[in-house]
């Protein structure tokens, strides 16, 4: 039996408008009695409401769009935890799409949840450039994390630059000068992890001239396997490495294994992003620490804020990073 907003109220003793003023939460206040009457009705009647429908009637869908770049990076689990929960909470349904590293598939998602009519998108880590984010941000409610800078969107960016220079800092403390640096070069890669890294050494008055050996235009454990393989066969006198992400450092790690070259006895390893992986690694990798859980909290928290409030929010927010020193960095004494 398909029970209607007419049986409830019939059920409650209450008129339509007072039944769809309680799911609606609005716009028009329910005494609380009343609001319990008709909730017990709807417990007891086990009405559904019609979310189509709900949504024509309200303009709204309680439904968010959630577009990753790509599924298998163990990056990302951990926001979408974080913002799944969130949404839960505030009454929120998310639709998850997998953008694979793909700018067309990931813009095709973005025109279908649209199209679906999701109260907003969230998008992590984004394959497009600023002109289609803006745009994104124009015609929806929208929070991004991305390097980039967007105007008139709500963007998270990491704070790539500091942890580069924490790393930096870092191995000049443990006396390498012999520092080269692997690059993830995709269009968010706006190289500020390369920057930071680069001015700790200039401080130094360690030459950068040949600090970037690499550059990765697909990040992978097999591309970055493949890379180290190149180029450290022709740098045996590197001391440390420092990777764009971990996913590209586990690729390394399975290369310096192929070539003999122990971690951290003859190569100091550190990676960016700190996930759970690299913990269990051998060795467990140095890496910058990034509180992904929490980016996908605060995300949905204000990118909902935004929604309910009907008021769009241009804010920037910088997330902060720290460096955790494991065993894949030592001393220069002990390599030499």
């Amino acid at each position: 039996m398909n029970i209607t907003t007419k049986d409830v109220a019939k059920h409650a003793g209450v008129s339509v408008a007072t039944v769809s003023y309680v799911i609606n939460k609005g716009p028009r206040p329910v005494a609380e009695e009343t609001r319990l009457r008709v909730q017990q009705s709807i417990d007891e009647l086990g009405y559904k409401p019609n979310l189509l429908a709900r949504g024509l009637n309200t303009g709204r869908t309680h439904t968010i769009g959630v577009i990753i770049a790509d599924i298998s990076d163990p990056f990302y689990p951990p926001v979408i935890l974080g913002a799944e929960s969130v949404a839960r909470q505030r009454g929120y349904s998310v639709f998850l799409c997998n953008g694979n590293r793909d700018p067309e598939l990931e813009n095709h998602y973005i025109n279908l949840l649209t199209e679906r009519r999701t109260d907003g998108l969230m998008i992590v880590g984004s394959r497009l450039n600023e002109a289609m984010l803006k745009k994104t941000a124009d015609i929806q409610n929208a929070v991004i994390l991305t390097s980039l800078s967007v105007p008139d969107a709500m963007v998270f960016s990491l704070d790539d630059h500091n942890g580069g220079y924490q790393i930096g800092k870092h191995l000049i403390a443990l006396g390498h000068k012999k520092i080269r640096y692997l690059e993830g070069n995709w269009i968010g890669s706006t190289g500020h992890r390369y920057q930071g890294l680069k001015a700790a050494l200039e401080e130094s008055g360690i030459d950068t001239k040949e600090l970037m050996v690499s550059a990765v235009s697909q990040i992978s454990i097999d591309n970055g396997r493949m890379a180290a393989l190149e180029f450290l066969k022709k740098n045996p006198d590197i001391t440390a490495l420092v990777c764009y992400n971990e996913v590209l450092a586990l690729g390394v790690l399975e290369a310096c294994w192929e070539l003999g070259i122990k971690v951290p006895d003859d190569l100091s390893l550190v990676g960016f992003d700190n996930i759970r992986e690299t913990e269990r690694s051998s060795p467990p990798l140095t890496t910058i620490e990034i509180d992904k859980q929490a980016i996908g909290v605060d995300m949905m928290k204000r990118l909902i804020d935004s929604i309910d409030s009907k008021e769009k929010n241009f804010e920037r927010v910088m997330v902060p990073v720290q460096l955790i020193e494991r065993m894949s960095s030592a001393p220069l004494k002990i390599l030499r």
